[in-house]
């Protein structure tokens, strides 16, 4: 008596605890799916980031090819998902989609819908449970999916995430670009001063002393002196010759030797140009003019650089710049895409029949080892 009395007991255990944890809890389930759940309807795009190139397009065919994308990669998207999931995108919709008040239907759905006194980081939170992000490890194409309770709604904040994201990608590139070229503009700027800074120094220096080119004028002293030595040597000759059957007090020789000291007091007089200690001599103007003109040269080749580097930097400003892409444009859904009654009311019987199982499990391992 005592053991069927056991065993009665037990089925009446086992059938309030089937009750407990499979019928009751499914009932619920079923409850909430049919009555309390809010249909979720589902808009979706995809889309891609581009940089542009001036490079031809790859000769590979696909996706690619076909869109001209010269480089995308798996940071640019992995950037794209932050920012969409981000506190920024959020306040940016926030002002314009009112999500406490959109996400906020009657209250009867406490899974999905939102407080309507949530906090920002409370709808920071529930913003990336109803935006879903997939990205695609191959051709790293992004599908932005967003779930509302209205069809019109998920579809208008759809395109709008879209809208942001351009704008996003344009900046971000834009600044880039910016920084780069601000770099090579600045480098511009200090060559093309310096040049400037070269050239008015040589004109003052030559407007200061008179002169074009100390050089040049040096070079006409240097000829001018070898052509009076040569006339010299020439009277010279001549002298000997008169001296060979005239005396020294004759006219004729008296007469040259007059010509000779002329031309040998104009040959130290030109010499007297070229080299003195007088800082206004031409071998010191050609040693200051060489210097000022060096960096005149120096400063004209940095600037040319300055001006070859700027033009590259703005080639690849231009090549990285970045687009963003729309392979498939969101769409109006026209029927609802959650809840899934029959998958919700089915898995779940299958989850609480496990259950069920497990907790018998242990309580006949239990029973076993009082026994």
């Amino acid at each position: 008596m005592k053991s069927m009395s056991t065993k009665r007991k037990n089925k009446i255990i086992d059938f309030s605890l089937f009750i407990g944890l499979v019928i009751l809890p499914w009932v619920l389930v079923i409850f909430y799916v049919m009555t309390l759940a809010h249909p979720r309807f589902i808009s979706t795009a995809d889309v891609v980031v581009k940089q542009v190139s001036e490079s031809s397009v790859p000769s590979g065919g696909g996706l690619s090819a076909l869109l001209g994308v010269n480089s995308t990669s798996k940071e640019d998207a992995t950037y794209l998902t932050e920012y969409i999931l981000s506190n920024d995108m959020v306040k940016r919709l926030d002002n314009k989609f009112k999500f406490r008040e959109a996400y906020y239907v009657d209250g009867s759905d406490p899974i999905y819908e939102i407080d309507p006194d949530a906090s920002q980081e409370d709808l920071l939170e529930y913003f990336k449970s109803r935006v879903h992000i997939n990205l695609d490890e191959q051709s790293y194409v992004l599908s932005v999916s967003t779930e509302a309770f209205d069809s019109d709604y998920a579809f208008e904040l759809n395109k709008a995430i879209l809208s942001e994201s351009e704008q996003f990608v344009n900046r971000i590139s834009q600044e880039v670009a910016r920084d780069q070229l601000v770099f090579a503009e600045t480098q511009l700027d200090e060559s093309q001063d310096r040049l400037n800074d070269a050239k008015e120094q040589l004109l003052n220096y030559q407007n200061e002393n008179e002169i074009y080119d100390p050089q040049a004028n040096a070079q006409i002293v240097n000829q001018l002196i070898g052509s009076l030595q040569a006339q010299l040597s020439s009277l010279r000759t001549e002298e000997r010759q008169l001296l060979s059957y005239l005396n020294p007090d004759a006219p004729q020789v008296v007469s040259l030797r007059s010509q000779i000291k002329a031309v040998e007091e104009q040959i130290a007089q030109e010499q007297t140009k070229l080299t003195s200690p007088n800082t206004t001599k031409l071998n010191r103007q050609a040693v200051q003019f060489e210097t000022i003109k060096a960096d005149v040269e120096f400063a004209t080749e940095l600037y040319k650089l300055s001006l070859s580097s700027l033009e590259k930097a703005r080639l690849e400003a231009f090549k990285k710049m970045k687009n963003l892409i729309v392979i498939s444009t969101p769409y109006e859904a026209e029927e609802a895409s959650y809840p899934r009654h029959i998958y919700i009311i089915w898995t779940s019987l299958a989850l609480l029949l496990m259950l069920y199982g497990f907790v018998r499990l242990v309580m006949a391992v239990v029973r076993d080892h009082r026994s």
